[in-house]
């Protein structure tokens, strides 16, 4: 049984939009009751540049909201006079914009530590700009997270990963096949990793399995991981809107312990044919919640061979390759057709890592998210949902044909397409 959408495909909106913003007009209609016992009105405003600019060919966009009971209380333009107002880039403002606080406060608390650790600052987010037993906090706070729940990322995604500095990263996809994105996060979040991860492996007997698995059903902290704006645009990039979750595990290895001898790539589970496809299929993020250095047995990585388009052939050593050595929080990106491998930890004690890898919106997945918890998805922005395979239209067939409201959607959105020229 696929698990229901905790919101309908078709309140689905891009930050700011007029759709956005007509949302946002739509929710504060119902709480005018309340607005009109405020002692008086309040105004806050964000300014959003470096927009894209199928919404603004100014490069800007912005919104006002002033709760005063009138029939417009959010208007589509941003005003440095409101009682609170801020300048922010536009897609680094949306990994807080869709932070959701109900029933979740302390993976709010964390998401939010997390953008100020990438961006400096929690940019556009305006839960706080009154204080705490203001007539406001509460209005914006559920405004928030209504919009929160309905709030998508840019699908102009070359567009986003310039906004978030990832330019040079596309390129190294691009030419060699792999990434490091060093500082992803913070020293605070990787003890927190490391400590749940134990608190999955412990008990186990002698020689059982150095991962844990299942993870995006196993705690608000590894569906915080799977959305990591970096991370989820670099797999954007190379597999198109609407990929996957295909693995989410977790590895501990110990001093002498080989996980991955040779060089292999992560297209051997799905057992793709060759040549294989001249665009990427899956993709693997690698957190260092510990350092990746020589001597903690990190991965080795043969640059560019992804586009030789096949399986590692019988026989190919490690000789030739690049040792990826990283500092903890820390993550390496690569193409799943990438040769690589591991080498043994020398030192003592255990290396503990963070492994989730996205396939395209077809690829059948490794671990199966579709009757996932609904109370996750109602925590999470549409994106989570996206990963966990329910919003696209596989496997949800009826008596009477395919489901074509997903499938309108899954055309309309561009799954599978990474540039926005190309979208259905």
């Amino acid at each position: 049984m696929t698990t229901d959408l905790a919101i309908p495909l078709d309140q689905r909106f891009e930050f700011a939009s007029a759709d956005w913003v007509r949302e946002a007009n739509r929710f504060l209609a119902e709480q005018r009751e309340s607005i009109n016992r405020f002692a008086q009105p309040v105004s806050l405003s964000v300014a959003l540049d470096q927009a894209p600019t199928h919404l603004s060919s100014t490069d800007h966009v912005g919104y006002t909201i002033v709760l005063d009971g009138s029939d417009e209380m959010v208007v589509n333009r941003s005003d440095e006079a409101a009682d609170s107002f801020q300048r922010c880039i536009y897609d680094q403002a949306i990994p807080t914009a869709t932070i959701i606080h109900a029933d979740n406060e302390d993976s709010a608390a964390s998401r939010r530590r997390e953008h100020e650790h990438l961006f400096g600052d929690t940019q556009g987010y305006y839960v706080n700009a009154f204080p705490a037993n203001s007539d406001a906090s509460a209005v914006l706070l559920a405004l928030h997270d209504h919009m929160a729940t309905r709030t998508v990322n840019n699908p102009d995604i070359v567009h986003r990963a310039r906004n978030l500095g990832l330019e040079t990263n596309l390129l190294e996809l691009d030419t060699d096949g792999y990434t490091v994105l060093p500082a992803a996060f913070s020293e605070a979040f990787a003890d927190e990793l490391r400590d749940e991860t134990h608190r999955n492996h412990e008990g186990r007997p002698d020689g059982a399995s150095f991962r844990a698995t299942m993870l995006l059903q196993r705690g608000a902290i590894w569906e915080q991981a799977a959305l990591h704006p970096w991370v989820l645009t670099l797999a954007e990039y190379l597999l198109g809107r609407g990929c996957l979750m295909y693995q989410s595990d977790t590895i501990v290895k110990e001093t002498g312990q080989e996980t991955h001898p040779g060089l292999h790539s992560d297209y051997s589970a799905s057992r793709i044919g060759e040549p294989f496809p001249d665009y990427c299929l899956e993709a693997t993020a690698v957190w260092a919640i510990d350092d990746f250095q020589a001597e903690h047995g990190p991965t080795v990585i043969q640059s560019g061979s992804f586009k030789q388009r096949r399986q590692v052939p019988a026989g190919t050593t490690q000789e030739g390759t690049r040792l990826i050595e990283m500092e903890k929080g820390s993550i390496a990106f690569w193409h799943g057709a990438t040769w690589h491998g591991s080498t043994p930890r020398t030192a003592p004690g255990k290396r503990t890592s963070l492994h989730n890898a996205y396939s395209r919106n077809f690829v059948r997945t490794i671990e199966r998210y579709e009757d996932i918890d609904p109370n996750i998805i109602a925590r999470n922005p549409p994106a989570f949902s996206t990963l966990c395979g329910l919003d696209d239209p596989f496997g949800k067939s009826g008596d009477e044909g395919a489901d074509f409201e997903r499938l309108m959607y899954c055309a309309k959105a561009g799954y599978g397409q990474a540039e926005l020229a190309e979208q259905a």
